[in-house]
């Protein structure tokens, strides 16, 4: 009786994930971060979520051969590490694009509820600084070259984070008031949404007078993106730009 729930219930398990319609969102999650890897490629400036997908695809592929090597030579401790830095990059990818893949979402709402330093820039930084460190433990040339990349890209997040900090605490200080931020909150909302998509949020940031780079426009973006709905509410912008918070704070208030 056993032995046939087992592969109903795996198989159900299963079913539940290849639905036709996550099977759809994964095809176009492909097409458009395919995308968006052309015209990073194209423009020269690589964004922090597309340099963290990289990654975190390298060190799941690479672990995933590392998994099928180690279990023919009977590495049961090198197949347990595989297995962590696989995840590790699976958790990238969920924490960068979760939102995108219905299928995911909820995996990320279980990682910041449970891990709320996941929902800064710097603890994001940290986990991927960790996950670099580990694939460096493998010792093969392939993983320390991807663990190097990861750990820089750690300290990239951490790096650009505070940089954007720093300058958006600087524009909190400025003469601004509410109706003028209202009213450049506007022109920035192009599709009247009363939100905005990380490209309106950097017209807002060049209306403010603010010097970001692309990286520190999207270091930004993501700390304000509290729900991870990939837009950034008039009433989360306000909440921030009203906030008396120190400029070494590095966007510690979260809105929920």
């Amino acid at each position: 009786m056993s032995s046939y729930v087992a592969p109903t219930t795996a198989n159900a398990g299963l079913g539940s994930v290849l639905t036709p319609q996550n099977v759809s969102e994964a095809g176009n999650f492909a097409k458009q971060r395919a995308a968006e890897f052309k015209e990073n490629l194209n423009e020269g400036s690589w964004s922090l979520r597309v340099l963290a997908l990289i990654g975190a695809l390298a060190m799941m592929s690479v672990s995933v051969l590392g998994i099928l090597a180690d279990l023919v030579r009977l590495d049961w401790i090198a197949v347990v590490f595989e297995i962590y830095c696989f995840l590790l990059g699976a958790i990238i990818i969920i924490l960068e694009y979760g939102q995108q893949l219905s299928c995911f979402a909820r995996m990320e709402s279980g990682l910041y509820k449970n891990a709320l330093f996941l929902k800064y820039v710097w603890g994001r930084g940290l986990l991927y600084f960790v996950a670099g460190t580990l694939e460096l433990s493998q010792r093969r040339f392939i993983d320390i070259c991807i663990g190097l990349y990861v750990c820089f890209i750690g300290i990239l997040f951490i790096l650009v984070g505070r940089s954007a900090a720093s300058k958006m605490a600087e524009a909190r200080r400025s003469a601004v008031t509410s109706e003028e931020m209202q009213e450049k909150f506007a022109i920035a909302d192009v599709d009247g949404k009363g939100s905005l998509t990380v490209e309106q949020f950097a017209a807002l940031t060049k209306q403010l007078g603010m010097d970001l780079t692309r990286r520190e426009v999207e270091s930004a973006f993501i700390q304000l993106d509290c729900d991870k709905s990939g837009r950034v509410s008039y009433e989360t912008v306000m909440y921030w730009w009203n906030n008396e918070a120190s400029e070494t704070d590095d966007f510690q208030v979260v809105v929920m």
